[in-house]
């Protein structure tokens, strides 16, 4: 017995057969015309773009990306929770300036 299956995007699937590629997807009956129907699931990730460096911080670095802006620094635990905090506020100061001095030069 014979059955026919019918396939999505059938040209594209088959070029990739020939090149010896591997597809996942569904195999179904169609509730409309009643065909064995296969559905090859698109596996590929999205593209992000990378965060872009801005600046080093003392701790860490300003980066941008294609909505935000974003800070990551790490402080060493030993050091003691008042001489982090006061880190953490000279580290805001470097990221303002930093961000001023980038939107400034972006608009020269």
């Amino acid at each position: 017995m014979k059955k026919f299956i019918f396939i999505i995007n059938a040209l594209d699937i088959i070029a990739g057969l020939l090149k010896g590629e591997r597809y996942e997807g569904v195999l179904y009956l169609d509730q409309e015309t009643r065909v064995l129907t296969f559905k090859a699931w698109n596996r590929k990730a999205p593209k992000h773009r990378k965060e872009r460096k801005i600046r080093d911080l003392d701790f860490g670095w300003l980066g941008e990306t294609a909505k935000h802006y974003v800070r990551h620094e790490k402080y060493p635990k030993v050091l003691g929770a008042s001489v982090i905090l006061s880190m953490m506020d000279r580290g805001n100061e470097q990221a303002k300036d930093a961000l001023i001095d980038h939107e400034i030069l972006e608009f020269v």
